[in-house]
This record gives structure tokens, C-alpha cells and sequence, in this order.
């Protein structure tokens, strides 16, 4: 009985804390309905997948526990229901997947986290990619590759690039980008050698286009090395450098938020929201469509920092998720072109 109370009385001073956050930004929105209907068709998707297998009942007994635990919990937790029920079958599925014995001794460089369209005729035995591997993609489809030293490598539709280290690609045609994280200015990072040079990233975010016509580079956070026809090139956040065979190098200027990165947003690796704060999923969100995050005040941020997650946002874009997990919150928001705004009324 004492725990009881004890546990009771914890709550209480949860919701209290929270219902204070909450006022500072004024009343929730509702989810939109069609993130809505989507969360469902993913949570049957994923139940319907599961009841194949043969300790199905164990399964739904354990689903049934996650759905009681998250809606008794605090405010806090409201986005859990029912994007952690999604997120609960989709974990439980992914249990029933057996290990292979057929992969080589070799060690992975990292692993297809998404697909899109008809993504590729590449056939993934674990679902790892390894040194020697060519991907490929098609006219309607895109991959996404979480590398093992967290960084993330995109692949367009109608491209193909060969991996031939952790850190080094060959990119045969179309278009990748590479995200290497909050690792400013490093000792070039990741290098894609192309036929018309090589692009050294010195962090963070660029994308590499090659084509007949030649090399397209740009940049949207940090820097990029470029060797090409015998010249050494930089391209910085902003520019757009392209390179023609036998002709001079030619730099425009590009937004992070311009539509030339909507492609990348759609490829961008699924947000684990469980346990992380809204302030966090925010700066995701902000960094994957290259717009500035800004809060009206500094007591806003942090409430933002205070305010816990749970659950999925897994089939949703970064601007999607941002609806779907701010509709579930107190906070009054904007999506401006180029800024995510939260304010007061």
C-alpha cells in the first residue's frame, strides 16, 4: 500500500509539473487525420505480420501490456498512444527475423534503415552492406544506409555507387548525400570518387550528383573538398560548385531549406522518439530540412527540454512527424521555409 501511495502521490506532482509547462504554450492541437490514419495502418500492419508466427499469443499478450502501461502513465507520455503500440509490434516483429549463416566473414561498414519506391535490384541477405558492394536504385526509389560510425548515406533514384570502405565510395551515377553528423571541419571524412574527381567531406552534410554533363556538388552544413581536372576546389555551407569536363568551375548559391534537399528529407533514417526530449526531436527535425529552430524564449526551451517522448514516428517525413508529435503537445508552433518556430499565443 505504501508503494501505492508513494507511486500515486509521484504522478500527481508529474502532472502538476507538466499542466505548468503545458500553459505556457496554450492548447493542444489535434492530430491531423491523416497522420493519424497512418499510425493505424502501420500499428495492423505490423500485428497482421505478426500473427503468422507461432508464438503470436505471447506477442499480444506483451502488445496488450505496452498499450495498459503507456496510457497510465503522466501527460508526458501522451504521444505513446498509439505511436508506442506502433512501436511495440514493430520491435516484436523485428524478433521474430532469424539470423542468416550464409553472410561472409566480413565486417559490415553499415546498414539499409529505409527504402523507398522500387528502391533496388541489390540483394541484402541481413540487411547489412559491406566493403565490395554495389548499390543500386531505380527510377521510383531511394535507399538509406546508417553507416557504423553513425553517419548517414543517402542514395537517390536512378543511382548507383559502389562501397569500398567505411569511409570511401565510388559513386558510378546519380546522386548521394551523406550526413556526418555534428562533427565540424574533420580530417576529411568520408571520400566518393566520381570520374570527374573526388569530393573529401571536412563535414557535414553535401550531396554529390554526377552525371554525363559532370560533377554537381553541394553543400548545405560545413565544407567539402573537390579535386577535379588537376584542380583543387572548395565548396562551403550554401554553395552549389559545379564541374564540366575542360570548362571552369562554376559556384551558385543554395538554401539548406531549398526544395533541391526535399529528396533527402524523404530518405531521412526513422527518429527514435522513445525516452528522448521534445527539444532534441526538434533539433532533428530542424537539421534534417535545413531550417533554424528557434523558441520565443528561453523558458519555452525549457519546457521543450523537460517534455519526454515515446513511441514512432516511423512512415514520416521530418516535417510529418514534426505535425504528428506537436499535435499532440500544449506547444504553439510554425513551419516557416527556412525556421520551426514555437511561441507563446
Amino acid at each position: 500500500m505504501s508503494g501505492s501511495t508513494q507511486n500515486t502521490t509521484r504522478h500527481t506532482r508529474d502532472d502538476e509539473t507538466l499542466a505548468r509547462l503545458f500553459r505556457l504554450a496554450g492548447e493542444s492541437r489535434s492530430i491531423p487525420p491523416d497522420i493519424e490514419s497512418r499510425v493505424y495502418d502501420s500499428v495492423y500492419r505490423e500485428w497482421a505480420a505478426s500473427t503468422t508466427k507461432p508464438d503470436s499469443e505471447r506477442v499480444y499478450r506483451k502488445v496488450r501490456r505496452e498499450w495498459r502501461r503507456t496510457t497510465s502513465t503522466s501527460m508526458t507520455r501522451r504521444w505513446s498512444i498509439p505511436a508506442a503500440l506502433a512501436a511495440s509490434v514493430a520491435l516484436l516483429a523485428l524478433l521474430f527475423v532469424q539470423p542468416t549463416n550464409d553472410v561472409a566473414t566480413q565486417v559490415p561498414v553499415g546498414t539499409i534503415v529505409k527504402m523507398v519506391g522500387t528502391a533496388t535490384d541489390t540483394q541484402f541477405v541481413d540487411g547489412n552492406v559491406y566493403p565490395g558492394m554495389t548499390l543500386r536504385t531505380r527510377g521510383n526509389g531511394g535507399i538509406s544506409v546508417s553507416l557504423q560510425n553513425a553517419q548517414s548515406l543517402r542514395l537517390d533514384a536512378n543511382s548507383e555507387i559502389v562501397i569500398n570502405a567505411i569511409d570511401a565510395f565510388t559513386l558510378v551515377a546519380g546522386r548521394v548525400y551523406v550526413d556526418t553528423g555534428d562533427f565540424m571541419y574533420r580530417n576529411k571524412g568520408v571520400v566518393i570518387e566520381t570520374q570527374f574527381g573526388e569530393v573529401a567531406d571536412v563535414g557535414t552534410q553535401f550531396s554529390v550528383d554526377v552525371s554525363s554533363d559532370g560533377l554537381d556538388v553541394a553543400v548545405r552544413e560545413g565544407r567539402v573538398d573537390v579535386q577535379s581536372n588537376g584542380k583543387e576546389l572548395v565548396a562551403v555551407a550554401g554553395e552549389r560548385l559545379r564541374v564540366a569536363q575542360g570548362e571552369a568551375a562554376q559556384i551558385d548559391m543554395l538554401e539548406p531549406h531549398d526544395v533541391y534537399w526535399d529528396w533527402v528529407a524523404d530518405l531521412a533514417p526513422v527518429y527514435d522518439l522513445e525516452n528522448r526530449s521534445l527539444l532534441d526531436f526538434l533539433r532533428w527535425a530542424a537539421r534534417e530540412t535545413g531550417r533554424e529552430l528557434v523558441f520565443e524564449d528561453n523558458e519555452l526551451r525549457m519546457a521543450a527540454m523537460r517534455t519526454d517522448l515515446h513511441g514512432s514516428v516511423a512512415d514520416f517525413t521530418p516535417v510529418e512527424a514534426v505535425q504528428a508529435v506537436m499535435s499532440t503537445t500544449s506547444f504553439r508552433y510554425r513551419i516557416e521555409p527556412d525556421r520551426i518556430v514555437i511561441y507563446r499565443k
